[in-house]
């Protein structure tokens, strides 16, 4: 299997990755709490990401650390670790590191944000990057995709309109800026999947 992580990560950032063939996920108990009465796909899902989580904390010495969930459906990690989880169908991964503000995730399936999505989404200069894109519906994948990894790495509370957010897509990476705040970021697609972290 491809490795979609490792195309993103920067010094000091840590991540992993799981396609999900069916295989056993084991989950801490203090962690199967969380989603012990959710949804098969739930409880799935977030075995994956956590399988990710405890592999990428493992390079930070974390390995054995119990991955709670807040009040608020974030994970709460280490003292003085940031990360980020995702999943999309037949796909996790999550980020991880001790020297950053802010980190961010997110994993589509290419291809899902299709047209009649795109003027509540994006502003008028992202939408005219899709207009230029050879491949649209991948660039508007990724855009949506940067918006959602730029909106965890912000760690934005409340409801935020993702025109708020403006992307600029760049080869192989993108900018995002927000009321004067600019992170950066990386893009990798594999097997249809896009993969978009963003850190600051």
């Amino acid at each position: 299997m491809s490795g979609l992580v490792q195309r993103l990560l920067v010094p000091g950032l840590f991540g992993a990755e799981i396609w999900d063939v069916g295989q056993d996920v084991a989950l801490h108990p203090l962690e199967n709490a969380h989603v012990a009465h959710s949804a098969e796909k739930r409880r799935r899902d977030f075995a994956l990401g956590r399988a990710c989580v405890h592999a990428a904390l493992a390079e930070l010495g974390h390995g054995e650390a119990v991955v709670a969930k807040g009040g608020d459906g974030a994970p709460v990690w280490p003292p003085g670790v940031l990360g980020s989880i995702t999943h999309t169908e037949g796909y996790a991964a999550a980020l991880v590191g001790a020297n950053f503000a802010g980190i961010g995730i997110d994993a589509e399936r290419a291809g899902g944000v299709t047209g009649d999505l795109w003027g509540r989404i994006f502003s008028s200069a992202e939408q005219r990057q899709l207009a230029a894109h050879p491949d649209p519906l991948l660039a508007a994948t990724l855009l949506f995709s940067a918006k959602e990894a730029s909106y965890k790495a912000w760690r934005v509370k409340g409801t935020l309109a993702f025109r708020e957010i403006e992307i600029a897509l760049e080869d192989g990476g993108f900018t995002a800026s927000r009321a004067g705040a600019r992170l950066s970021g990386r893009y990798a697609v594999d097997q249809g999947v896009v993969l978009v972290a963003a850190w600051f």
